[in-house]
């Protein structure tokens, strides 16, 4: 399992509960401004440069105005690109069938825009502020950025051209932006460390997160399959038989993890693993197989990735992870998704859309670019090359 089995970690016990959240807490951290470059093929670079003019600073008409801030067309499509950059949006636009991409995502391009203003506004009203040292290290992570962007082959933007060739944006809106997004994070932090985690909340962030928390835990030893030929696949096959006789036969698992598992993120954990229906399109061989298996059944499953050596633990459930970190951590999420929600709903806010512009916003090109991206990201996680 070698490379891939990090994907099954991160897809199972460690489940990134940020990538879980509403809209406005999904997109971004501006803790990591970097890392949206880096962002496998997905970047926000990646995706808007693509979809603009060259050097062309317009801010084009006022899309929608949220609490007396105007947003316009080209920080819409900013945001589109970064509502493109959640994998639970991606997920909803390749699997749903007959979907409108193009209204999906400006739907939630506004209501990505109502809880960034609307958070800011709370911000503002609590008395919360960004520190001198918290403003700089923003200021330095952009900077950062700039100087190791700047030049691009024989081309060098500066100012406002860089951030317009990348992201379609003003120096000024884009170091704007950034400032609020560490502000929101401060707040957002707060607001879950004094989270109301009573059992009652626990057990309806567990209902509500139920596909990313219930599951199988299993213990995994890995064979890497990849590249092997047909003679040392046989090599593979009879030591997997071997391995799984000697489990049967009361040999210590984690023992022969160490020394046979070529996986050293399945070597750190001992081989343990949950399995919930995140896996089921990326690793279907083990989420079938652990989905009907007994518990401390032993089996050797294989796919065109590696072999696997399996030991069923038990099944996942609320009674299991009741106030454990890890439900603690999903409960705080979850308390603070309502909040948003009660905080949109509740209409101490007002926003207003120009129809007539928001129309005729066509962001197709940019879905597509990104969504291209996406799909050849998941080819390689399939194929084990991430």
């Amino acid at each position: 399992m070698s490379e891939n089995s990090q994907e099954i970690r991160s897809g199972s016990e460690n489940n990134d509960k940020r990538s879980k959240r509403g809209v406005a807490f999904t997109a971004v951290c501006a803790a990591v401004l970097l890392a949206l470059i880096a962002f496998i093929s997905l970047s926000i670079i990646g995706c808007s440069a693509r979809n603009k003019k060259k050097n062309a600073v317009d801010k084009g008409s006022v899309v929608l105005t949220v609490e007396g801030e105007k947003i316009y067309e080209n920080q819409f499509r900013f945001f589109a690109s970064l509502v493109l950059n959640q994998e639970g949006t991606v997920y909803t636009l390749l699997t749903e069938d007959n979907i409108d991409a193009n209204a999906t995502v400006k739907n939630s391009v506004v209501n990505f825009a109502k809880e960034y203003i609307f958070r800011l506004r709370e911000c503002s009203a609590s008395g919360l502020s960004l520190s001198s040292e918290e403003k700089q290290k923003v200021l330095d992570s952009i900077k950062n950025e700039y100087d190791q962007y700047k030049t691009v082959g024989d081309d060098t933007y500066e100012g406002d051209a860089f951030y317009d060739h990348y992201y379609g944006l003003t120096e000024r809106q884009y170091t704007d932006f950034w400032l609020d997004w560490a502000l929101i994070e401060k707040y957002n932090a707060d607001a879950e460390a004094n989270a109301d985690v009573s059992e009652e909340n626990q057990r309806a962030a567990y209902e509500h997160f139920e596909n990313y928390l219930y599951g199988r835990e299993i213990t995994v030893l890995s064979l890497s399959a990849k590249g092997k030929t047909g003679s040392e696949m046989e090599v593979i096959n009879t030591l997997a038989r071997e391995l799984k006789e000697q489990i049967v036969n009361g040999a210590d698992m984690a023992d022969l993890i160490r020394k046979h598992c070529d996986d050293e993120a399945l070597k750190e954990s001992n081989g343990k693993v949950v399995v919930t229906s995140i896996m089921k399109s990326s690793f279907p061989e083990i989420y079938s197989w652990a989905e009907e298996a007994e518990e401390g059944s032993i089996d050797v499953i294989s796919d065109d990735k590696a072999v696997y050596i399996v030991k069923a633990g038990k099944k996942q459930e609320f009674e299991d992870l009741k106030n454990s970190e890890n439900m603690l951590e999903w409960t705080r999420l979850y308390v603070v998704d309502r909040q948003i929600e009660e905080l949109i709903g509740s209409g101490k806010y007002k926003y207003t859309v120009n129809e007539k512009v928001y129309d005729s916003i066509d962001l197709n090109e940019l879905i597509d670019s990104c969504l291209k991206n996406w799909r050849s990201h998941y080819a390689e996680l399939e194929a084990g090359d991430m």
